[in-house]
């Protein structure tokens, strides 16, 4: 069990598709619309947005990182709850399908802005926004921290693909 006598809090990162995380951490750092905050055992209440970026975890010693995207943080006594969209481990990313997914999302996006329906065009500019934001975070994740090989791909790919813009 969790606590601040082990100095540890439970935390559980929850996506759509699967539970991503659940165990003990002694903190635990995330990306928020108010910037990168870092939670520990003993922290007070607080809910907070989340917004895509790379975020980290310590436990036993080891940190491990990956991203999250949209979503939101509660945390509660010796709990701290993470919903978001995505939760992903360098190992789980394709540097080509980060560089495809930012190209795909910009293009969108750049007709999106066409859309005369102000309100159609607002929605659809967030969501190919959101889209850019988390292809970013991962490009990042991996530039960071990726195998060496992603390292070498993503270089290799955002040059081809044009891509220079990071978070």
């Amino acid at each position: 069990m969790a606590g601040s006598a082990s100095n540890t809090v439970k935390l559980v990162i929850i996506t759509p598709y699967k539970k991503f995380f659940e165990g003990d951490v002694t903190s635990v750092v995330i990306t928020t619309v108010d910037g990168q905050m870092g939670f520990m055992a003993g922290h007070p209440p607080v809910i907070v947005a989340l917004r895509p970026g790379v975020s980290h975890l310590v436990q036993e010693g080891r940190t491990k990182y990956f991203t999250l995207s949209e979503g939101y943080c509660d945390i509660s006594g010796d709990l701290i709850k993470i919903i978001c969209n995505t939760a992903e481990y360098p190992e789980e990313l394709s540097p080509r399908r980060t560089c495809q997914s930012y190209t795909e999302a910009y293009e969108a996006l750049e007709k999106a802005k066409k859309i005369e329906d102000r309100a159609a065009r607002e929605v659809l500019v967030k969501e190919f926004e959101q889209a850019m934001a988390r292809a970013r975070a991962r490009r990042h994740l991996l530039e960071l921290y990726g195998s060496d090989h992603q390292k070498e791909r993503i270089a290799i790919l955002v040059k081809e693909y044009g891509w220079k813009d990071i978070v």
